[in-house]
Protein backbone atom coordinates (compact mmCIF):
# COMPACT_ATOMS: atom_id res chain seq x y z
CA UNK A 1 0.00 0.00 0.00
CA UNK A 2 1.45 3.35 -0.83
CA UNK A 3 1.10 6.37 0.48
CA UNK A 4 0.48 9.97 -0.81
CA UNK A 5 4.07 11.99 -0.70
CA UNK A 6 5.35 14.25 2.22
CA UNK A 7 4.67 17.98 1.41
CA UNK A 8 6.94 21.02 2.22
CA UNK A 9 6.59 22.20 5.83
CA UNK A 10 4.96 25.70 4.51
CA UNK A 11 1.74 23.34 3.60
CA UNK A 12 1.16 23.07 7.28
CA UNK A 13 1.42 20.20 10.03
CA UNK A 14 0.27 16.89 9.05
CA UNK A 15 -2.66 15.75 11.11
CA UNK A 16 -3.17 12.37 10.19
CA UNK A 17 -0.92 9.45 11.29
CA UNK A 18 2.29 8.63 8.99
CA UNK A 19 2.42 5.70 7.14
CA UNK A 20 4.63 3.18 8.55
CA UNK A 21 6.56 0.81 6.57
CA UNK A 22 4.15 1.76 3.48
CA UNK A 23 1.47 0.74 5.48
CA UNK A 24 -1.51 3.31 5.62
CA UNK A 25 -4.77 2.42 6.23
CA UNK A 26 -6.33 5.70 6.88
CA UNK A 27 -8.57 7.37 4.17
CA UNK A 28 -12.26 7.29 3.44
CA UNK A 29 -13.74 3.60 3.87
CA UNK A 30 -16.58 4.31 1.89
CA UNK A 31 -16.48 2.36 -1.37
CA UNK A 32 -19.16 4.36 -3.12
CA UNK A 33 -16.86 7.96 -2.58
CA UNK A 34 -14.73 8.95 -5.35
CA UNK A 35 -12.34 9.45 -2.88
CA UNK A 36 -12.61 5.93 -1.60
CA UNK A 37 -8.54 4.26 -1.33
CA UNK A 38 -7.50 8.09 -2.71
CA UNK A 39 -4.83 9.06 0.72
CA UNK A 40 -5.83 12.29 1.85
CA UNK A 41 -3.51 14.97 3.76
CA UNK A 42 -5.58 16.97 6.13
CA UNK A 43 -3.05 19.56 7.83
CA UNK A 44 -3.43 22.10 9.75
CA UNK A 45 -4.00 25.02 7.64
CA UNK A 46 -4.37 27.73 9.82
CA UNK A 47 -2.72 30.85 9.15
CA UNK A 48 -2.27 29.17 5.45
CA UNK A 49 -4.06 30.05 2.44
CA UNK A 50 -4.91 27.38 -0.15
CA UNK A 51 -5.33 28.23 -4.21
CA UNK A 52 -8.96 26.50 -4.33
CA UNK A 53 -12.19 25.65 -2.60
CA UNK A 54 -11.16 22.08 -3.95
CA UNK A 55 -8.04 21.58 -2.40
CA UNK A 56 -9.81 22.24 0.98
CA UNK A 57 -12.44 19.27 -0.66
CA UNK A 58 -10.24 16.84 -0.82
CA UNK A 59 -8.24 18.07 2.04
CA UNK A 60 -10.74 16.53 4.25
CA UNK A 61 -10.52 17.43 8.14
CA UNK A 62 -9.80 15.84 11.69
CA UNK A 63 -12.31 15.80 14.33
CA UNK A 64 -12.64 14.28 18.03
CA UNK A 65 -9.96 13.16 20.25
CA UNK A 66 -8.64 9.90 22.01
CA UNK A 67 -9.78 6.97 20.69
CA UNK A 68 -12.74 8.88 18.84
CA UNK A 69 -10.08 10.73 16.52
CA UNK A 70 -11.54 10.60 13.18
CA UNK A 71 -11.27 11.73 9.19
CA UNK A 72 -13.74 13.17 7.34
CA UNK A 73 -14.47 12.90 4.06
CA UNK A 74 -14.18 16.09 1.88
CA UNK A 75 -16.10 14.50 -0.65
CA UNK A 76 -19.10 12.20 0.82
CA UNK A 77 -18.77 13.27 4.41
CA UNK A 78 -18.57 9.91 6.11
CA UNK A 79 -16.57 9.89 9.33
CA UNK A 80 -13.44 7.19 9.24
CA UNK A 81 -12.08 6.42 12.83
CA UNK A 82 -8.34 6.96 12.36
CA UNK A 83 -5.92 3.75 13.01
CA UNK A 84 -2.85 3.32 14.51
CA UNK A 85 -0.85 2.35 11.04
CA UNK A 86 2.54 1.28 13.17
CA UNK A 87 0.14 -0.76 15.53
CA UNK A 88 -1.50 -2.47 12.19
CA UNK A 89 1.94 -3.54 11.46
CA UNK A 90 3.11 -4.44 14.37
CA UNK A 91 0.79 -6.91 14.76
CA UNK A 92 0.44 -7.76 10.92
CA UNK A 93 3.99 -8.56 11.58
CA UNK A 94 3.75 -10.95 14.38
CA UNK A 95 0.86 -13.12 12.97
CA UNK A 96 3.76 -13.36 9.84
CA UNK A 97 6.17 -15.00 12.20
CA UNK A 98 3.33 -17.08 13.90
CA UNK A 99 3.22 -18.78 10.25
CA UNK A 100 6.83 -19.76 10.01
CA UNK A 101 8.66 -21.90 12.37
CA UNK A 102 11.24 -20.09 14.26
CA UNK A 103 14.11 -22.39 13.55
CA UNK A 104 15.79 -22.14 16.61
CA UNK A 105 16.07 -26.06 17.12
CA UNK A 106 18.11 -25.82 13.22
CA UNK A 107 20.10 -22.71 14.04
CA UNK A 108 23.23 -22.43 16.85
CA UNK A 109 22.13 -22.86 20.23
CA UNK A 110 25.01 -19.97 21.94
CA UNK A 111 22.89 -17.81 23.02
CA UNK A 112 25.86 -15.11 22.31
CA UNK A 113 26.55 -16.56 18.50
CA UNK A 114 25.71 -14.05 15.65
CA UNK A 115 23.71 -17.40 14.25
CA UNK A 116 21.53 -17.76 16.91
CA UNK A 117 17.98 -18.26 15.74
CA UNK A 118 19.24 -17.78 12.23
CA UNK A 119 18.24 -21.19 10.85
CA UNK A 120 20.40 -23.59 8.47
CA UNK A 121 17.60 -23.84 5.99
CA UNK A 122 17.69 -20.12 5.53
CA UNK A 123 20.73 -19.41 5.97
CA UNK A 124 23.14 -22.24 5.26
CA UNK A 125 26.32 -20.52 4.36
CA UNK A 126 26.83 -20.01 8.03
CA UNK A 127 26.81 -23.60 9.21
CA UNK A 128 29.05 -27.12 7.87
CA UNK A 129 27.68 -30.53 8.38
CA UNK A 130 30.21 -32.83 9.98
CA UNK A 131 28.95 -36.27 10.19
CA UNK A 132 26.28 -37.86 11.73
CA UNK A 133 25.90 -39.10 15.45
CA UNK A 134 26.22 -42.54 17.09
CA UNK A 135 21.89 -42.36 16.33
CA UNK A 136 21.77 -41.64 12.78
CA UNK A 137 21.27 -37.67 13.65
CA UNK A 138 22.93 -35.07 11.45
CA UNK A 139 25.64 -32.95 13.63
CA UNK A 140 26.12 -29.01 12.17
CA UNK A 141 28.93 -26.99 12.79
CA UNK A 142 28.66 -23.42 13.12
CA UNK A 143 31.38 -21.14 11.11
CA UNK A 144 30.98 -18.36 13.51
CA UNK A 145 31.45 -19.86 17.44
CA UNK A 146 32.58 -23.68 16.27
CA UNK A 147 30.12 -24.69 18.34
CA UNK A 148 28.13 -28.33 17.18
CA UNK A 149 24.52 -29.13 17.52
CA UNK A 150 22.64 -32.34 15.92
CA UNK A 151 19.42 -31.95 13.70
CA UNK A 152 17.10 -34.93 13.90
CA UNK A 153 12.89 -35.39 14.19
CA UNK A 154 11.46 -33.30 16.83
CA UNK A 155 10.32 -36.53 18.96
CA UNK A 156 13.68 -38.24 19.21
CA UNK A 157 14.06 -36.41 22.35
CA UNK A 158 10.31 -36.57 23.61
CA UNK A 159 9.48 -39.13 25.77
CA UNK A 160 6.28 -41.90 25.43
CA UNK A 161 6.31 -40.59 21.62
CA UNK A 162 3.03 -43.54 21.67
CA UNK A 163 0.77 -40.91 23.63
CA UNK A 164 1.19 -38.07 21.53
CA UNK A 165 -1.46 -39.58 18.89
CA UNK A 166 -4.06 -40.14 21.64
CA UNK A 167 -3.67 -36.64 23.54
CA UNK A 168 -4.43 -35.20 20.03
CA UNK A 169 -7.87 -37.00 19.62
CA UNK A 170 -8.72 -36.85 23.06
CA UNK A 171 -8.29 -33.02 22.95
CA UNK A 172 -10.48 -32.59 19.51
CA UNK A 173 -13.17 -35.01 20.83
CA UNK A 174 -14.35 -32.74 23.69
CA UNK A 175 -12.15 -34.30 26.72
CA UNK A 176 -10.78 -31.57 29.37
CA UNK A 177 -7.13 -31.53 29.82
CA UNK A 178 -8.06 -33.28 33.26
CA UNK A 179 -9.96 -36.01 31.51
CA UNK A 180 -6.85 -36.39 29.38
CA UNK A 181 -4.41 -36.49 32.22
CA UNK A 182 -6.51 -39.57 33.77
CA UNK A 183 -7.52 -41.48 30.28
CA UNK A 184 -3.88 -41.26 29.03
CA UNK A 185 -2.16 -42.02 32.44
CA UNK A 186 -0.05 -39.14 31.97
CA UNK A 187 0.66 -36.36 34.56
CA UNK A 188 -0.76 -32.95 33.66
CA UNK A 189 3.01 -31.20 33.45
CA UNK A 190 3.34 -34.13 30.61
CA UNK A 191 -0.25 -33.21 29.19
CA UNK A 192 1.14 -29.86 28.70
CA UNK A 193 4.50 -30.93 27.49
CA UNK A 194 2.79 -32.89 24.90
CA UNK A 195 0.28 -30.36 23.89
CA UNK A 196 3.28 -27.81 23.36
CA UNK A 197 5.01 -30.72 21.49
CA UNK A 198 1.79 -31.11 19.01
CA UNK A 199 1.94 -27.29 18.38
CA UNK A 200 5.66 -27.13 17.51
CA UNK A 201 4.75 -30.24 14.93
CA UNK A 202 1.70 -28.39 13.72
CA UNK A 203 3.27 -25.24 13.04
CA UNK A 204 6.10 -26.89 11.02
CA UNK A 205 3.78 -28.57 9.31
CA UNK A 206 1.21 -25.96 8.24
CA UNK A 207 4.56 -23.50 7.52
CA UNK A 208 5.40 -25.86 4.65
CA UNK A 209 1.58 -26.59 3.42
CA UNK A 210 -0.22 -23.47 3.68
CA UNK A 211 2.44 -21.33 1.83
CA UNK A 212 1.27 -23.04 -1.43
CA UNK A 213 -2.22 -21.18 -1.19
CA UNK A 214 -0.86 -18.44 -3.28
CA UNK A 215 -1.08 -21.90 -5.97
CA UNK A 216 -4.13 -22.27 -5.45
CA UNK A 217 -6.67 -22.60 -8.33
CA UNK A 218 -9.62 -20.04 -6.88
CA UNK A 219 -11.47 -19.98 -10.08
CA UNK A 220 -12.22 -24.24 -9.28
CA UNK A 221 -12.26 -24.47 -6.14
CA UNK A 222 -14.17 -20.65 -5.65
CA UNK A 223 -13.29 -17.43 -4.59
CA UNK A 224 -15.80 -16.83 -1.40
CA UNK A 225 -14.43 -16.60 2.03
CA UNK A 226 -16.30 -15.95 5.24
CA UNK A 227 -15.37 -14.17 8.40
CA UNK A 228 -16.55 -13.97 11.90
CA UNK A 229 -15.57 -14.09 15.54
CA UNK A 230 -16.24 -16.06 18.44
CA UNK A 231 -15.54 -14.57 22.24
CA UNK A 232 -13.58 -17.44 24.24
CA UNK A 233 -13.38 -17.39 28.19
CA UNK A 234 -10.91 -18.41 30.65
CA UNK A 235 -11.04 -18.42 34.34
CA UNK A 236 -9.93 -15.82 36.66
CA UNK A 237 -6.30 -16.60 38.10
CA UNK A 238 -7.15 -16.30 41.64
CA UNK A 239 -10.29 -16.07 43.80
CA UNK A 240 -9.38 -12.29 44.80
CA UNK A 241 -10.32 -10.76 41.42
CA UNK A 242 -13.11 -12.64 40.03
CA UNK A 243 -13.56 -12.16 36.95
CA UNK A 244 -13.25 -13.53 33.57
CA UNK A 245 -10.83 -13.41 31.32
CA UNK A 246 -12.46 -13.08 27.76
CA UNK A 247 -10.68 -13.19 24.17
CA UNK A 248 -11.78 -13.18 20.72
CA UNK A 249 -11.30 -15.65 17.97
CA UNK A 250 -10.94 -14.17 14.95
CA UNK A 251 -11.46 -16.72 11.67
CA UNK A 252 -11.58 -16.50 7.86
CA UNK A 253 -13.33 -19.69 6.04
CA UNK A 254 -13.05 -21.05 2.50
CA UNK A 255 -17.27 -20.83 1.74
CA UNK A 256 -16.96 -23.86 -0.10
CA UNK A 257 -14.45 -26.34 0.97
CA UNK A 258 -15.06 -24.61 4.81
CA UNK A 259 -10.81 -24.99 4.74
CA UNK A 260 -10.21 -22.31 7.67
CA UNK A 261 -7.72 -19.97 6.22
CA UNK A 262 -6.56 -17.86 9.52
CA UNK A 263 -7.55 -18.17 12.83
CA UNK A 264 -5.75 -15.50 15.46
CA UNK A 265 -6.77 -15.20 19.01
CA UNK A 266 -7.12 -12.02 20.43
CA UNK A 267 -3.78 -12.37 22.67
CA UNK A 268 0.18 -11.81 22.06
CA UNK A 269 2.08 -14.10 24.96
CA UNK A 270 5.05 -11.72 24.54
CA UNK A 271 3.37 -8.29 25.58
CA UNK A 272 4.30 -6.58 29.03
CA UNK A 273 1.42 -4.21 29.50
CA UNK A 274 2.97 -3.08 32.57
CA UNK A 275 6.34 -2.10 30.84
CA UNK A 276 4.10 -0.89 28.13
CA UNK A 277 2.54 1.82 30.62
CA UNK A 278 5.80 2.81 31.69
CA UNK A 279 7.35 3.54 28.28
CA UNK A 280 4.31 5.65 27.57
CA UNK A 281 4.46 7.50 31.03
CA UNK A 282 8.03 8.23 29.61
CA UNK A 283 7.49 9.39 26.44
CA UNK A 284 4.35 10.65 26.54
CA UNK A 285 1.95 8.62 24.67
CA UNK A 286 -0.74 8.52 27.44
CA UNK A 287 -1.25 12.20 26.14
CA UNK A 288 -1.12 11.34 22.73
CA UNK A 289 -4.62 10.30 20.32
CA UNK A 290 -4.10 6.15 20.11
CA UNK A 291 -3.66 6.44 16.04
CA UNK A 292 -0.40 8.60 16.82
CA UNK A 293 1.69 6.84 19.92
CA UNK A 294 4.30 4.44 19.41
CA UNK A 295 2.18 1.95 21.36
CA UNK A 296 -1.29 1.43 20.04
CA UNK A 297 -1.90 -2.12 19.66
CA UNK A 298 -2.42 -3.37 23.17
CA UNK A 299 -4.41 -2.29 25.96
CA UNK A 300 -2.62 -0.90 29.40
CA UNK A 301 -4.59 -1.96 32.41
CA UNK A 302 -5.45 1.44 33.12
CA UNK A 303 -7.20 2.19 30.05
CA UNK A 304 -8.90 -1.19 30.30
CA UNK A 305 -10.16 -0.03 33.37
CA UNK A 306 -11.48 3.20 32.44
CA UNK A 307 -13.11 1.30 29.29
CA UNK A 308 -14.61 -0.99 31.74
CA UNK A 309 -15.57 1.69 33.29
CA UNK A 310 -17.56 3.40 30.38
CA UNK A 311 -19.39 0.19 29.51
CA UNK A 312 -20.55 -1.44 32.58
CA UNK A 313 -21.86 1.96 34.55
CA UNK A 314 -25.61 0.85 35.09
CA UNK A 315 -24.34 -2.77 36.06
CA UNK A 316 -25.77 -3.83 39.44
CA UNK A 317 -23.66 -6.22 41.85
CA UNK A 318 -24.43 -8.01 44.62
CA UNK A 319 -22.92 -5.84 47.15
CA UNK A 320 -21.94 -8.68 49.16
CA UNK A 321 -19.03 -9.49 46.24
CA UNK A 322 -19.13 -6.28 44.64
CA UNK A 323 -15.50 -5.41 46.63
CA UNK A 324 -14.07 -8.47 44.84
CA UNK A 325 -15.76 -8.06 41.28
CA UNK A 326 -14.12 -6.15 38.97
CA UNK A 327 -17.41 -5.64 36.80
CA UNK A 328 -16.99 -9.18 35.65
CA UNK A 329 -14.32 -8.69 32.67
CA UNK A 330 -10.35 -8.50 33.49
CA UNK A 331 -7.14 -8.22 31.23
CA UNK A 332 -4.96 -11.10 31.61
CA UNK A 333 -2.69 -11.82 34.34
CA UNK A 334 0.65 -12.52 31.88
CA UNK A 335 1.11 -11.50 27.65
CA UNK A 336 -1.04 -8.51 26.42
CA UNK A 337 -4.34 -8.62 24.89
CA UNK A 338 -4.29 -7.00 21.83
CA UNK A 339 -6.85 -4.49 20.47
CA UNK A 340 -9.80 -5.75 18.57
CA UNK A 341 -9.11 -2.80 15.81
CA UNK A 342 -5.69 -3.89 15.27
CA UNK A 343 -6.60 -7.35 15.40
CA UNK A 344 -8.71 -7.02 13.04
CA UNK A 345 -6.53 -4.72 10.16
CA UNK A 346 -3.89 -7.56 10.34
CA UNK A 347 -6.08 -10.23 9.87
CA UNK A 348 -7.79 -8.66 6.55
CA UNK A 349 -3.97 -7.58 5.51
CA UNK A 350 -3.05 -11.60 6.06
CA UNK A 351 -5.31 -12.58 3.82
CA UNK A 352 -4.54 -10.24 1.07
CA UNK A 353 -1.63 -11.09 1.54
CA UNK A 354 -2.63 -14.90 0.55
CA UNK A 355 -4.65 -14.70 -2.08
CA UNK A 356 -3.08 -10.96 -3.58
CA UNK A 357 -1.21 -13.41 -6.19
CA UNK A 358 -3.98 -14.39 -7.98
CA UNK A 359 -6.21 -11.67 -10.19
CA UNK A 360 -9.10 -13.58 -9.85
CA UNK A 361 -12.51 -11.82 -8.36
CA UNK A 362 -13.06 -12.58 -4.46
CA UNK A 363 -15.88 -12.07 -2.34
CA UNK A 364 -15.48 -11.78 1.28
CA UNK A 365 -18.50 -11.86 3.52
CA UNK A 366 -18.32 -10.42 7.08
CA UNK A 367 -20.29 -10.57 10.54
CA UNK A 368 -22.45 -7.35 10.26
CA UNK A 369 -19.13 -5.46 12.95
CA UNK A 370 -18.72 -1.97 11.01
CA UNK A 371 -15.07 -2.12 11.87
CA UNK A 372 -14.35 -5.29 10.80
CA UNK A 373 -16.01 -4.39 7.32
CA UNK A 374 -14.12 -1.14 7.07
CA UNK A 375 -10.70 -3.22 7.69
CA UNK A 376 -11.48 -5.47 4.69
CA UNK A 377 -12.04 -2.14 2.78
CA UNK A 378 -9.08 -0.96 4.15
CA UNK A 379 -6.46 -3.91 3.23
CA UNK A 380 -8.60 -4.66 -0.35
CA UNK A 381 -8.81 -1.05 -1.43
CA UNK A 382 -6.94 -1.39 -5.11
CA UNK A 383 -8.85 -4.56 -5.68
CA UNK A 384 -11.95 -2.93 -4.61
CA UNK A 385 -11.09 0.11 -6.77
CA UNK A 386 -9.98 -2.24 -9.86
CA UNK A 387 -13.57 -4.42 -9.15
CA UNK A 388 -11.99 -7.58 -8.12
CA UNK A 389 -13.11 -7.89 -4.59
CA UNK A 390 -16.49 -7.48 -3.45
CA UNK A 391 -17.32 -6.57 0.49
CA UNK A 392 -20.69 -7.49 2.62
CA UNK A 393 -21.63 -8.14 5.74
CA UNK A 394 -24.50 -10.31 7.19
CA UNK A 395 -26.81 -10.09 10.21
CA UNK A 396 -29.07 -12.60 11.81
CA UNK A 397 -30.84 -13.54 14.62
CA UNK A 398 -28.63 -15.45 16.26
CA UNK A 399 -30.52 -16.62 19.94
CA UNK A 400 -33.90 -17.50 18.04
CA UNK A 401 -34.67 -21.42 19.86
CA UNK A 402 -34.83 -24.06 17.17
CA UNK A 403 -38.21 -24.24 17.24
CA UNK A 404 -39.13 -20.43 15.82
CA UNK A 405 -35.96 -21.72 12.90
CA UNK A 406 -37.74 -24.23 11.93
CA UNK A 407 -41.21 -22.60 11.61
CA UNK A 408 -39.32 -19.30 9.88
CA UNK A 409 -37.78 -22.51 7.80
CA UNK A 410 -40.92 -23.95 6.82
CA UNK A 411 -42.54 -20.05 5.69
CA UNK A 412 -39.39 -19.37 3.90
CA UNK A 413 -39.84 -22.56 1.49
CA UNK A 414 -43.67 -21.37 1.20
CA UNK A 415 -42.76 -18.37 0.51
CA UNK A 416 -40.46 -19.62 -1.94
CA UNK A 417 -42.95 -21.96 -3.97
CA UNK A 418 -45.42 -18.86 -4.23
CA UNK A 419 -42.77 -16.89 -5.87
CA UNK A 420 -41.96 -19.70 -8.20
CA UNK A 421 -45.21 -21.06 -9.12
CA UNK A 422 -44.30 -24.30 -7.95
CA UNK A 423 -45.05 -27.50 -5.68
CA UNK A 424 -43.23 -28.74 -3.00
CA UNK A 425 -42.32 -31.65 -4.81
CA UNK A 426 -41.58 -29.71 -7.79
CA UNK A 427 -39.35 -27.56 -5.80
CA UNK A 428 -37.25 -30.74 -4.46
CA UNK A 429 -36.39 -31.90 -7.34
CA UNK A 430 -35.29 -28.75 -8.96
CA UNK A 431 -30.92 -29.17 -10.06
CA UNK A 432 -28.88 -27.11 -7.52
CA UNK A 433 -27.77 -24.76 -10.77
CA UNK A 434 -31.52 -24.28 -11.52
CA UNK A 435 -32.59 -23.41 -8.00
CA UNK A 436 -29.85 -21.04 -7.89
CA UNK A 437 -30.80 -19.36 -11.17
CA UNK A 438 -34.61 -19.06 -10.26
CA UNK A 439 -33.72 -17.55 -6.80
CA UNK A 440 -31.55 -14.99 -8.31
CA UNK A 441 -34.47 -14.21 -11.04
CA UNK A 442 -36.41 -13.58 -8.12
CA UNK A 443 -34.00 -11.63 -6.36
CA UNK A 444 -33.52 -9.84 -9.45
CA UNK A 445 -37.05 -8.46 -9.12
CA UNK A 446 -36.98 -7.39 -5.94
CA UNK A 447 -33.98 -5.39 -6.25
CA UNK A 448 -35.68 -3.17 -8.99
CA UNK A 449 -36.89 -1.40 -6.08
CA UNK A 450 -34.08 -1.08 -3.67
CA UNK A 451 -32.08 1.25 -3.06
CA UNK A 452 -28.16 1.18 -3.85
CA UNK A 453 -26.08 1.27 -0.65
CA UNK A 454 -28.92 0.06 1.97
CA UNK A 455 -29.16 -2.95 3.52
CA UNK A 456 -31.12 -5.55 1.65
CA UNK A 457 -33.54 -8.00 3.69
CA UNK A 458 -33.57 -11.75 2.40
CA UNK A 459 -36.81 -12.63 1.79
CA UNK A 460 -36.68 -16.43 2.60
CA UNK A 461 -35.87 -17.50 6.48
CA UNK A 462 -33.40 -20.70 6.26
CA UNK A 463 -32.74 -22.54 9.21
CA UNK A 464 -29.25 -21.48 10.05
CA UNK A 465 -29.33 -17.46 9.43
CA UNK A 466 -32.93 -16.47 10.25
CA UNK A 467 -34.10 -13.03 9.77
CA UNK A 468 -30.94 -12.50 7.10
CA UNK A 469 -30.04 -8.24 6.42
CA UNK A 470 -27.22 -8.36 3.30
CA UNK A 471 -25.45 -5.41 3.31
CA UNK A 472 -23.47 -5.10 0.08
CA UNK A 473 -20.54 -2.43 0.80
CA UNK A 474 -19.16 -2.71 -2.88
CA UNK A 475 -22.72 -2.17 -4.63
CA UNK A 476 -21.40 -0.13 -7.90
CA UNK A 477 -23.67 1.67 -10.72
CA UNK A 478 -21.88 -0.87 -13.03
CA UNK A 479 -22.74 -3.80 -11.32
CA UNK A 480 -25.41 -5.80 -13.04
CA UNK A 481 -28.51 -6.59 -11.49
CA UNK A 482 -28.06 -10.55 -12.21
CA UNK A 483 -24.27 -9.95 -10.19
CA UNK A 484 -25.91 -8.38 -7.24
CA UNK A 485 -28.40 -10.87 -6.68
CA UNK A 486 -25.87 -13.49 -7.06
CA UNK A 487 -23.67 -11.90 -4.47
CA UNK A 488 -27.02 -11.73 -1.96
CA UNK A 489 -27.81 -15.29 -2.72
CA UNK A 490 -24.18 -16.14 -1.55
CA UNK A 491 -23.86 -13.90 1.37
CA UNK A 492 -23.46 -16.06 4.03
CA UNK A 493 -21.51 -17.03 7.49
CA UNK A 494 -22.42 -20.76 7.55
CA UNK A 495 -18.95 -22.00 6.35
CA UNK A 496 -17.33 -19.76 9.48
CA UNK A 497 -20.20 -20.27 12.17
CA UNK A 498 -20.05 -24.01 11.65
CA UNK A 499 -16.24 -23.91 12.96
CA UNK A 500 -17.08 -22.42 15.65
CA UNK A 501 -19.99 -24.51 16.76
CA UNK A 502 -17.50 -27.58 16.27
CA UNK A 503 -15.33 -25.85 18.58
CA UNK A 504 -17.77 -24.97 20.99
CA UNK A 505 -18.57 -29.26 21.07
CA UNK A 506 -15.39 -30.55 20.54
CA UNK A 507 -12.77 -28.37 21.95
CA UNK A 508 -13.98 -28.72 26.02
CA UNK A 509 -11.74 -25.18 27.02
CA UNK A 510 -13.66 -23.70 24.34
CA UNK A 511 -17.43 -24.01 25.90
CA UNK A 512 -19.64 -21.63 26.25
CA UNK A 513 -19.47 -20.73 30.06
CA UNK A 514 -21.90 -21.24 32.33
CA UNK A 515 -23.32 -18.76 35.08
CA UNK A 516 -25.66 -19.66 38.01
CA UNK A 517 -28.18 -17.10 39.95
CA UNK A 518 -26.19 -17.48 43.13
CA UNK A 519 -22.57 -16.64 41.28
CA UNK A 520 -24.91 -13.02 40.13
CA UNK A 521 -23.63 -13.28 36.57
CA UNK A 522 -19.85 -14.82 36.77
CA UNK A 523 -18.92 -17.56 34.86
CA UNK A 524 -16.54 -20.19 36.00
CA UNK A 525 -15.23 -23.85 34.53
CA UNK A 526 -12.82 -26.52 36.16
CA UNK A 527 -12.20 -27.64 33.22
CA UNK A 528 -11.83 -23.64 31.85
CA UNK A 529 -7.81 -22.71 30.98
CA UNK A 530 -6.11 -20.43 33.27
CA UNK A 531 -3.48 -19.35 30.52
CA UNK A 532 -4.42 -17.51 27.37
CA UNK A 533 -0.84 -18.91 25.63
CA UNK A 534 -2.65 -22.36 26.03
CA UNK A 535 -5.78 -21.58 24.84
CA UNK A 536 -4.00 -19.90 21.70
CA UNK A 537 -2.19 -23.53 21.17
CA UNK A 538 -5.31 -25.44 21.12
CA UNK A 539 -7.44 -23.62 19.16
CA UNK A 540 -4.25 -23.75 16.52
CA UNK A 541 -4.47 -27.42 17.08
CA UNK A 542 -7.82 -27.96 16.42
CA UNK A 543 -7.60 -26.17 13.04
CA UNK A 544 -5.17 -28.00 12.18
CA UNK A 545 -7.03 -31.19 12.77
CA UNK A 546 -10.08 -29.94 10.96
CA UNK A 547 -8.20 -28.86 7.79
CA UNK A 548 -6.21 -31.76 7.35
CA UNK A 549 -6.71 -34.70 9.30
CA UNK A 550 -10.62 -34.63 9.95
CA UNK A 551 -12.64 -37.35 11.91
CA UNK A 552 -13.57 -41.28 10.67
CA UNK A 553 -16.33 -40.43 8.94
CA UNK A 554 -14.66 -37.84 7.36
CA UNK A 555 -14.09 -39.09 3.19
CA UNK A 556 -12.66 -35.54 1.97
CA UNK A 557 -10.90 -32.89 4.38
CA UNK A 558 -11.52 -28.98 3.89
CA UNK A 559 -7.62 -29.62 2.67
CA UNK A 560 -8.52 -31.91 0.04
CA UNK A 561 -11.53 -29.99 -1.33
CA UNK A 562 -9.01 -26.82 -1.64
CA UNK A 563 -6.46 -28.98 -3.85
CA UNK A 564 -3.70 -28.70 -0.64
CA UNK A 565 -3.67 -32.57 -0.40
CA UNK A 566 -4.57 -35.68 -1.89
CA UNK A 567 -5.58 -37.61 1.40
CA UNK A 568 -5.65 -37.02 5.25
CA UNK A 569 -2.63 -36.50 7.25
CA UNK A 570 -2.78 -39.11 9.85
CA UNK A 571 -0.15 -39.32 13.07
CA UNK A 572 2.46 -41.03 11.40
CA UNK A 573 2.49 -37.84 8.75
CA UNK A 574 2.93 -35.66 11.74
CA UNK A 575 4.66 -36.88 14.37
CA UNK A 576 6.92 -39.05 11.97
CA UNK A 577 5.46 -42.63 14.11
CA UNK A 578 5.14 -45.70 12.39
Amino acid sequence: MKSVSQKSATAGKRRLPLPFFGVDVNFCRNAYCAQFGVFPDPRDGRGQSFSSSSDNLLRGEVKGTGDKKSFVCGACGQKSVLKNNRAVVEEYTRLRRMQRPDGAGRSCRKGGCLSHGKSIGKRPELYRRVGRTAAGNQRILCKRCNSTFTIGHPARNHRRQSKNGQVLKLLVHGNSLSKISEIADLAPRDVYRKLDFIYDCIREFTARREGDLRHVDWERYGRRFATDSQTLTLNWPNRKKRASVAVQHLCTAHANSGYIVLGHLQFDPAGDMEQIEVEMSINGDAKKARCLRRHGRLWTASEFKKYLDEITAEVVLDPEIAPDVDLGLQLPHEGGLVRQDIQQYAHALMLRRMVSASDCRFYFVQDGDAGLSKAFLAAFSPEVQAGRVDVATVGFDKYEINDVREALWAKGRRDLRNDLGLTAHQLHCLPEKVFNEEIDREIVKRLMSHRMGTPFIWPYHSKSEPFRVIDLKTDRLELSPERCARLMRLATLRSVDSYFHKIRSNVRPASRPVSTPSSNGLTWDRHFLYKPEMMMKIIEIYRFHHNWMGTRQTKKTPAMKLGLAKGKIYERDLFGQS
